[in-house]
């Protein structure tokens, strides 16, 4: 066998392990970290098109495989949200007064929580439909993904959760958790 034909077929094996890749990686062009790009997929999908709800979920990390997993994540918690958030809404206003006689000072304060919950869901069977993954030229990777489940998929997973509903929270345990979580947090 010549040289020549060992270069050649040597060529061709690396040409069929390059197209064997999982990832398709595109360069984003942009040296300053601004997005100059997004995927028209994500951000004109459906949501649901008759035969499967549809998510998407991007993020940003040094190490690709990380990306990748915490867009999923991120489109998977979307997708949950619409299936099973709740909401819970608080709004406090205050007014102190101080002072002596009729030289009082009034210092009055609003806040307005808003609490969205997402209880345990169970997403199974998802899909990974569509994925791009940037090199952003910061030495890190920006990744989209769309993931997809199927209708009767999600029609179980509702299902799941109205049995679990039967043994519902009362508006007063929804409240408490909704402290506990806003108290972690500060």
């Amino acid at each position: 066998m010549t040289n020549t034909i060992k270069v050649a077929i040597g060529l061709l094996a690396l040409l069929l392990l390059g197209n064997c890749s999982t990832y398709s990686i595109k360069h984003d062009g942009n040296k300053a970290g601004v997005v100059d790009s997004v995927p028209d997929w994500y951000v004109d999908y459906k949501g649901f098109d008759g035969k499967f709800y549809q998510e998407t979920g991007q993020s940003v990390s040094p190490d690709m495989e990380l990306a990748i997993k915490k867009s999923i994540l991120l489109a998977k918690a979307k997708l949950a949200d619409r299936i099973n958030g709740e909401m819970n809404n608080r709004t406090t206003i205050a007014k102190n007064e101080g002072g002596k006689d009729e030289n009082h000072n009034v210092q009055a304060g609003a806040q307005d929580t808003i609490v969205n919950v997402i209880s345990a869901t169970i997403l199974q069977h998802y899909e990974v439909n569509k994925k791009v993954v940037y090199s952003t030229g910061e030495k890190s990777y920006r990744s989209y993904v769309m993931i997809k489940i199927s209708k009767e998929n999600i029609d179980k997973v509702i299902s799941d959760i109205e049995s679990r509903k039967n043994t519902s929270i009362t508006p007063q345990e929804l409240d408490k958790k909704a402290k506990e979580i806003l108290d972690k947090k500060s």
